[in-house]
């Protein structure tokens, strides 16, 4: 089912277009002759006191708005009133569509949302500020930082997360590490056994090396049910997280067993291979600059099989993971797509054998003939931008979807215009 059909067959959705007289079987907002009537359906349910159909006129506007990119000043400016609206749930669910539709490349201008966006971030209803404040820290405005620093104050426990995370406010205000480090800090001390801390650690590893000040506490998180996260976090800091080296490599080859995940009881050694060794033993790789335990892992994982090792960061190793390449090319027809194309640029960068990883990553593209885009896909797209003029063949079809009015996710603009780019390089073998 599509995103549309689901918007349009939710109760609030229904709720408005029963009231506006419209049938849902005959409103297809994935049809671009059908957006102007769904544009006056949401006008028309923006400023109701009634609040599913508020909520429901925020359902057809983020329908519309996260499918099309043609500019919608009236959506916009709906959905802004919508942040003074006396239904909590209509607030929160606008300010979310506020913030999906923060990007750079955004046709959407989201600029005159900012006033309320402080406002509501500002709510005690944690429902309506997690997602006004996301909106905030995904513009780099400053205003997001006050709800930050009060939701850090009270680490015994994180709000929202019916719609959006703490992690996920934090992870774009990595130019105020600083000024929010102390308040992590705290937080990895108070929280480091409680699964919402997990949010925050995922945050942690996308800043990296600017979260060097937090080692210290991330250390100690090894020893709870939240390691598989922490070790993603302190690999992701590099050098600076060397106090965590050996632990990282016991816990890599089975001297220690952690908690796992729920909290229960460590798997007996010898018994089964701990779920998050990978983890370990990429962070102690990223961290000491010596591969031989995470190659001691993978060498291990490959007489198994591949297909529950972490491809992409078996990727990262090159050449140096030689020894896995025989495992890695039947998965190049893995029934999985997610599979299939994190095995082909494993392949290439491990091989540097072009010919057999680009009809599976264009393959992966084939989904932008329908304005559609998913997470295989963006990734190929990524992938191809690495391996440069031979995969030039995906250059019409990034083209076209670069100048449609279908809204792709944010990443992939960036991703297929670095691609167009690479293409026009030269070979570095050819001249």
């Amino acid at each position: 089912m599509t995103y549309a059909t689901e918007a349009l067959h939710g109760f609030h959705a229904r709720k408005l277009l029963a009231h506006a007289g419209v049938d849902p079987k005959e409103l297809r907002l994935d049809v671009y002759e059908h957006v102007d009537r769904g544009v006056a359906i949401a006008m028309g349910g923006f400023d109701s006191e009634r609040p599913a159909l508020a909520e429901g006129a925020v359902a057809v506007a983020s329908d519309i708005l996260r499918r099309w990119r043609t500019p919608r000043l009236d959506l916009v400016a709906g959905l802004v009133r919508c942040l003074n609206s006396p239904h909590s749930h209509a607030r929160g669910d606008a300010a979310m569509v506020l913030a999906q539709l923060v990007s750079v490349d955004s046709t959407q201008d989201v600029a005159p949302a900012v006033p309320a966006l402080i406002a509501a971030a500002d709510d005690s209803y944690d429902r309506v500020a997690g997602p006004a404040a996301l909106a905030l820290a995904r513009l780099g405005h400053p205003g997001a930082l006050g709800p930050v620093h009060r939701w850090l104050a009270a680490s015994d426990s994180f709000p929202f997360f019916q719609v959006t995370s703490l992690g996920q406010v934090l992870r774009p205000l990595v130019r105020w590490a600083d000024e929010l480090l102390p308040g992590i800090r705290c937080v990895l001390v108070d929280s480091a056994d409680r699964e919402s801390l997990r949010s925050v650690l995922t945050a942690v590893a996308a800043w990296g090396p600017a979260a060097s000040a937090a080692v210290p506490e991330l250390v100690p998180v090894l020893a709870t049910r939240n390691v598989r996260w922490a070790c993603d976090a302190l690999g992701a800091i590099g050098a600076p997280a060397a106090p965590a080296a050996d632990t990282l490599a016991d816990l890599a080859c089975g001297v220690v067993q952690p908690l796992r995940h729920d909290g229960g009881t460590p798997v007996a050694t010898g018994r089964r291979r701990w779920h998050g060794a990978q983890n370990a033993a990429w962070a102690h790789w990223r961290i000491t600059g010596d591969p031989e335990v995470f190659l001691a892992f993978l060498e291990d994982a490959a007489a198994q099989g591949l297909g529950s090792a972490d491809l992409g960061r078996l990727a990262e190793l090159g050449p140096r993971a030689a020894h896995c390449a025989t495992a890695l090319r039947p998965l190049l027809e893995s029934p999985g797509p997610w599979t299939r194309v994190q095995a082909a640029h494993a392949w290439w960068r491990i091989t540097g054998d072009a010919d057999a990883a680009i009809p599976v990553l264009l393959a992966a593209l084939e989904r932008l003939r329908s304005g559609e885009a998913d997470d295989p896909c963006r990734a190929a797209i990524r992938y191809i931008a690495r391996i440069g003029a031979p995969a030039s063949d995906a250059a019409p079809l990034l083209e076209a979807a670069l100048a449609s009015d279908r809204r792709f996710p944010a990443d992939f603009y960036p991703a297929a215009r670095r691609a167009l780019a690479a293409f026009r390089e030269p070979d570095p073998v050819l001249g």
